[in-house]
């Protein structure tokens, strides 16, 4: 028997030869090498080592970066700062303290401190994360990209295998879904991550609507967990509501009783929430923490308007309000939140999945099961998929009841087009395999003719929905031209014919594998699909997706390094404009007082009494360039130890301007001749602002822009600075660390270009100087330029050590009047300003010296060595849970002080002052998760022990009755 068993199976080899003698086989090598050159054709170079999938080439837009990358070529994407000013560099703070061994529950390094690891938010505890974790910095981005699609593809896999569809349209729906507008606009952000497991939690949702089996509690469970781990919760909120009416649907449909259907929902509900207790060691502290930092009431969506006609066209037109990533737009959103490309050939395999039949669709043979697995998906899938675009892009009364539900009332509306892309890309996939196996036109209208009154009237109406919506694509695309601005209309209408072009070839493919029997004319035309799927798919992701080169990963510039070397523990830099790109110090470790985090509001109150017009967005912080003069003198700044303010090359000047002599004639700087020089001055100088060109003058590789302050008579050069720069034009700010020159000093400026491949204008006096204005130094200000070249940096000599001794104190009770109180320059800096009187009173004549040790990102432990009773303040954002005070190794208690910050008191003597931050919910948290894993082992092994014991009982009795009777 064995043996002619072995006869009749043919080898691996022969049933690999005759499976691809199928003209449906190379139907299904195409799909998957459409997906697979998708991921060569946008991150191959990064998963090879050739450049970073993370857009680091970015950084070249910014100070310091731009002077030591010196690049004139602009990366594609201009969008995303976002994920290097805080996703990477957080991410990265995380991984690399534990590689030391260390937990960062905190991050001290940006905007006085934030919570790190103990919260979800930087995405880095998402299964998706792992490489961040062991492979290194720069090749990370691209392999979290490559396990999105893997666990894409993985999911839409088991999802439409469920439903009966070939394998090529796996592949199909997971190039679509992975080239979607949210997954390509969104990359490197949390959010793609939280959404790669949508396909595998609805997966897990319609098993759990059709089986009825208790294991798939856990199915539900694990990409649940996974999602609420990636970071953006709004996402699975988003997908759980979707999924919840999917579940509701399905679950009818395949049981039409309400005990299963029941039963089914206890099984979807107890997913979810085994789910939520596996992800409690983050959700607890992520729910305490956003409950006392996150201000929702301005991120919800308001009104009854969705996102509207040109983020719905560019489902198929991808540049209708935009030119994809580089900047230019005329939308009235970024971008990023209304992206939602699909593909007019995805769009038209929507219109096949509900056209075309799937071969031996009536009186298929198979267990009831199998029928209920696939009976009703198509329509329910189609219903889901008119539903959300309705929520997203239309608006209305839908949207308006939707808006008030939770997570919905708390985000953009925008963000839940990744629902609708989702759904499309299961329909596309469904359509495509429909053709790799349709059955005939012909075969249909014969059934047709036959069918009764209730399948004709469904099969008319979906002809009409088709229809309808093809009607409503074109009208859509006329009403996205209006908003197109003129310089751009014969662009886009040029796409559009391109669009139109790939539609109306993508429908014919269509029809001739509909409408023709010849198994090579229909193996060609489905090939011909896959590429017009994945062609247009690449190119329209290609320029979202830059590879940058390694060399502009987050690399150390003259400005960094001054930073570093002088920006102790007891100090902190701020930023003006985008200079040092706020947010990326968690990066280079080096504490910051702006930063891109959530923040406590007394830490925004300070900030916005500095500069009323910081916060462009809740979480962004940074400073005014054209402030700076105030900046360098502002009390609240010196109060949360503000010692250096980093600046542009060509950011207005802090000091005392002097106006220059009017400006005549030019000096046209060369090769030949690149220099000119000014009249003379003398005395100490901040900068000098000179006049280049009157219109913008660029050269092909930059130029150097070198200023000297030149001692007349000796020609010692007192100081000097010099920047690379893509181009000049106008007024042009230039620091110089003159502070110290003598008042009788006599000297001269000297202003020289080269690299230039034109002539640079430089205005002149008549007599042929530079004109140009000076700004001195504030005499007694306390404020040095202490670096030029790459930025600016200013040291503030008023700032107060981050930890210090108080020995008088004031009480204000109200956040306005300790904001008053600290903006006071003539508040001394050993006053600590409290938030509510206390037992305890300073000694006025008190004095301590204070000695920070150790350097856990944790803590701050001090040694406190006082001749009288007083108060440790320390100037970090405090006022949130999870910090507590031990003196000598006793609790004590953390007062309010200086608005945001937190004061010990501690007595006479020598004493250890240890503040440490603990992740509030932790251990509850981690409680509730351990215990539901436990919980979720006991069971699964009782229920496996019960089961084998049940099948050997059953299996003896078997034996028993088959025995032969004596």
């Amino acid at each position: 028997m064995a043996t002619e068993r072995g006869a009749a199976r043919p080898d691996r080899r022969t049933r690999v030869a005759l499976w691809l003698r199928r003209p449906g086989s190379w139907v299904e090598i195409a799909a998957w090498a459409a997906l697979a050159a998708f991921v060569v054709w946008t991150i191959g170079p990064a998963l090879i080592g050739h450049g970073t999938f993370l857009n680091t080439g970015l950084l070249t837009r910014y100070t310091p970066w731009g002077e030591s990358l010196r690049s004139m070529a602009n990366s594609t994407n201009i969008l995303n700062s976002d994920t290097i000013d805080t996703v990477a560099p957080q991410t990265s703070l995380l991984t690399g303290l534990a590689h030391e061994g260390v937990f960062a529950a905190w991050n001290p390094y940006v905007a006085g401190g934030a919570e790190l690891g103990g919260i979800p938010d930087s995405g880095a505890w998402s299964p998706l994360s792992l490489p961040w974790w062991i492979l290194p910095l720069a090749y990370a981005p691209g392999v979290v990209k490559l396990l999105e699609i893997v666990v894409v593809t993985v999911g839409m896999s088991l999802l439409l295998r469920r439903w009966g569809v070939p394998r090529a349209g796996w592949a199909v729906a997971a190039l679509v879904y992975s080239s979607c507008g949210f997954m390509v606009a969104w990359s490197n952000w949390p959010q793609t991550r939280v959404a790669a497991f949508i396909p595998l939690l609805f997966w897990a949702i319609d098993r759990a609507a059709v089986e009825l089996r208790a294991r798939d509690v856990i199915a539900v469970a694990v990409p649940v967990a996974s999602m609420l781990l990636g970071g953006f919760p709004a996402i699975v909120g988003y997908a759980l509501f979707i999924g919840g009416l999917f579940f509701l649907a399905r679950t009818i449909v395949a049981h039409r009783r309400w005990l299963p259907v029941a039963l089914s929902g206890v099984i979807a509900i107890g997913g979810i929430l085994f789910g939520l207790l596996l992800s409690a060691w983050q959700l607890v502290p992520f729910a305490i923490n956003a409950t006392n930092l996150v201000d929702f009431s301005g991120r919800g969506q308001s009104g009854p308007n969705g996102l509207g006609t040109p983020p719905l066209v560019s489902a198929w037109v991808p540049d209708i309000s935009f030119l994809q990533s580089t900047g230019a737009a005329w939308g009235i959103r970024n971008p990023v939140e209304e992206y939602s490309y699909l593909g007019i050939a995805a769009v038209v395999l929507i219109a096949a999945a509900v056209l075309v039949r799937p071969a031996g669709a009536v009186g298929a043979p198979g267990d009831d099961l199998v029928r209920r697995r696939a009976h009703g998906v198509v329509a329910i899938t189609a219903a889901l998929l008119a539903l959300t675009v309705v929520i997203v892009y239309l608006g209305g009364p839908v949207l308006s009841a939707v808006r008030e539900l939770p997570v919905f009332d708390s985000n953009p509306i925008g963000r839940a087009r990744v629902a609708v892309l989702f759904l499309a890309a299961v329909m596309a996939g469904v359509g495509f395999g429909r053709l790799a196996q349709p059955e005939n036109l012909r075969d249909e209208l014969v059934r047709f003719r036959a069918a009764g009154p209730l399948r004709r009237t469904g099969r008319i109406l979906a002809v009409a929905a088709v229809l309808f919506v093809a009607v409503g694509v074109g009208l859509q695309t006329l009403l996205a031209l209006d908003p197109v601005p003129e310089q751009y209309v014969h662009r886009t209408k040029l796409e559009l014919l391109a669009v139109g072009v790939l539609g109306v070839v993508t429908v014919v493919l269509v029809a001739v594998v509909w409408l023709f029997r010849s198994r090579v004319w229909a193996t060609v035309a489905s090939i011909g699909v896959v590429a017009l799927v994945a062609v247009p798919a690449i190119v329209a992701t290609q320029p979202w997706w830059p590879i940058a080169s390694t060399s502009t990963f987050y690399p150390t510039t003259p400005a960094i390094k001054y930073l570093e070397e002088h920006v102790s523990d007891q100090d902190r830099y701020a930023t003006t404009g985008s200079a040092m790109l706020p947010g990326s110090s968690s990066y280079f470790r080096i504490r910051e007082t702006t930063g891109h985090a959530f923040q406590t509001s007394e830490w925004k109150d300070l900030m916005r009494a500095v500069d009323p017009d910081t916060y462009p967005t809740a979480t962004y912080l940074s400073f005014e360039p054209n402030r700076i003069p105030e900046l360098v003198d502002s009390g609240i700044l010196d109060r949360v130890s503000t010692k250096y303010l980093v600046a542009d090359p060509s950011a207005p000047l802090a000091g005392t301007a002097e106006a220059g002599a009017a400006q005549t004639k030019w000096a046209d700087l060369t090769d030949d001749d690149p220099s000119v020089e000014s009249a003379s001055h003398t005395g100490p100088v901040n900068g000098i602002t000179f006049t280049g060109p009157p219109a913008p003058t660029t050269s092909a590789n930059g130029m150097t822009l070198t200023v000297a302050v030149v001692e007349d008579g000796s020609g010692t050069t007192l100081a000097s600075t010099s920047s690379w720069v893509p181009g000049l034009g106008g007024p042009r700010n230039v620091a110089l660390q003159g502070s110290t020159i003598p008042a009788s000093t006599s000297w001269h400026v000297r202003i020289t270009v080269t690299g230039q491949d034109k002539l640079v204008p430089i205005g002149t006096d008549d007599s042929g100087h530079a004109v140009m204005s000076l700004t001195r130094p504030d005499a007694g200000d306390g404020v040095t330029v202490v670096h030029t070249g790459d930025a600016t940096i200013y040291e503030r000599s008023g700032a107060v050590d981050r930890v210090r001794w108080a020995s008088d104190q004031v009480v204000e009770r109200t956040g306005t009047a300790r904001v008053r109180a600290l903006e006071d320059q003539s508040l001394p800096d050993d006053t600590v300003v409290l938030s509510a009187p206390t037992e305890h009173t300073a000694d006025p004549d008190g004095t301590a010296r204070i000695t920070l040790q150790g350097d856990d990102v944790n803590s701050t432990v001090a040694k406190v060595d006082a001749t009288a009773g007083g108060w440790v303040v320390v100037s970090d954002s405090l006022q949130r849970p999870g910090w507590t005070a031990t003196v000598d190794g006793a609790a004590t208690k953390l007062v309010a002080a200086d608005d945001a910050g937190g004061a010990v008191w501690v007595p006479a003597g020598s004493h250890t002052v240890v503040l440490r931050y603990a992740v509030p919910g932790a251990t509850t948290g981690a409680l509730l998760s351990g215990a539901s894993v436990v919980i979720a082992v006991l069971v699964t092994v009782l229920v496996t022990v019960f089961t084998r014991r049940r099948r050997k009982r059953v299996r003896g009795a078997g034996q028993e009755a088959s025995a032969p009777t004596p």
